[in-house]
């Protein structure tokens, strides 16, 4: 009888390759639903937006892989000593608890001058709400968001 093997779950650093993957996704529409920014985004400024993305030394991007196959991604723009979350997991990978894990996944790939992790939602996101929440990250009011944020290192 042959042993199955888990998938193992980690972060990768994202290259361009990772391209259509990502814009798909964020092209999603309930991906739409629950951004800030509502617009579809064409392939050629998605590319330039990456590639600018992969340059910055203050920029943090990952895809995360269950096993060999990519499910989320998640970027952490680091302004001092804060780091903003913004995260995605691929549609057909929803529902899985991939959310709870790329935040925490996220938190040990942190330079140790990154001391706090913010992350913002709109109000009605309960999913990420939730993803949050079982890192132990606290919610606060941000106007029409929610802020949700923890200290590391």
């Amino acid at each position: 009888m042959e042993e199955k093997k888990e998938n193992r779950i980690f972060l990768r650093r994202a290259t361009m390759e990772d391209a259509e993957d990502l814009l798909r996704w964020r092209n999603d529409e309930t991906t739409r639903a629950n951004s800030f920014t509502k617009d579809v985004i064409d392939l050629d400024s998605h590319k330039k937006w990456l590639s600018k993305k992969l340059s910055q030394s203050d920029c943090h991007l990952f895809v995360m892989m269950d096993g060999d196959e990519k499910v989320g991604n998640i970027r952490v723009d680091v302004e001092g000593d804060v780091g903003e979350i913004s995260y995605m997991i691929a549609p057909k990978k929803r529902g899985r608890g991939y959310g709870k894990k790329i935040i925490a996944l996220v938190e040990k790939e942190m330079p140790a001058e990154v001391k706090t992790l913010i992350g913002l939602t709109l109000k009605d996101n309960k999913v990420s709400g939730r993803c949050f929440l079982a890192n132990g990250y606290t919610a606060s009011d941000a106007e029409d968001a929610l802020c949700y944020s923890k200290g590391i290192n």
